[in-house]
């Protein structure tokens, strides 16, 4: 989980590459699959076509698991449910999760009610547009404040308004965020 987890949010924030991952557990068999002159090494098996099944979910939100999963990776965090699923070669419907961490499932959420705060997304979106077309020099800005102030929300809020409006653009974006120190581990941002 945590390998499939890596692999996911480096591609999707670090390098901007838009990407879902499956993940299954079970038997499967993996070798070399073929004749003399045309053969490719393989992974087969139950295992593997339910995890291209999970793939093909509409509204797949990047990286699912099954059930099975879930109950080996507890420890990892915590599990979104979705709605079972109709699989193809399976009799009941699947159970599908979305893993999360701790900070996650506390942090990162966009707000739909979110309140206030639209002059600065709106300076935050017009930046990142400014930088996307190469207008002027390079820019960034910071958010400080006090501990409570809001910070992580508004850049939750920010950052999802600039996905949209350089989506729009048909611009690829990198968004990145850190976190500052140990002492800030709950917060996404820094």
């Amino acid at each position: 989980m945590p390998a499939s987890r890596a692999i996911h949010y480096t591609l999707q924030n670090d390098l901007g590459v838009d990407n879902n991952i499956s993940v299954t557990l079970g038997k499967v068999y993996c070798g070399v699959v073929g004749g003399i002159k045309r053969h490719e090494f393989a992974v087969l098996g139950p295992a593997v076509n339910l995890s291209a099944r999970l793939l093909s979910m509409q509204n797949h939100p990047g990286l699912l698991i099954n059930n099975d999963v879930r109950r080996e990776a507890m420890k990892w965090g915590t599990f979104l449910s979705f709605p079972p699923m109709i699989a193809k070669g399976y009799a009941d419907p699947v159970s599908v999760f979305q893993p999360m961490t701790a900070t996650e499932a506390r942090w990162g959420r966009v707000n739909p009610m979110f309140v206030g705060r639209k002059n600065e997304i709106g300076r935050s979106c017009q930046i990142a547009q400014d930088i996307a077309t190469m207008k002027g020099e390079s820019k960034m800005f910071f958010v400080w404040g006090e501990t409570g102030a809001g910070k992580s929300d508004f850049l939750v809020q920010a950052i999802a308004s600039m996905r949209k409006r350089l989506a729009t653009m048909k611009k690829s974006v990198i968004v990145t965020r850190n976190v500052g120190n140990d002492g800030d581990a709950l917060v996404p941002f820094r």
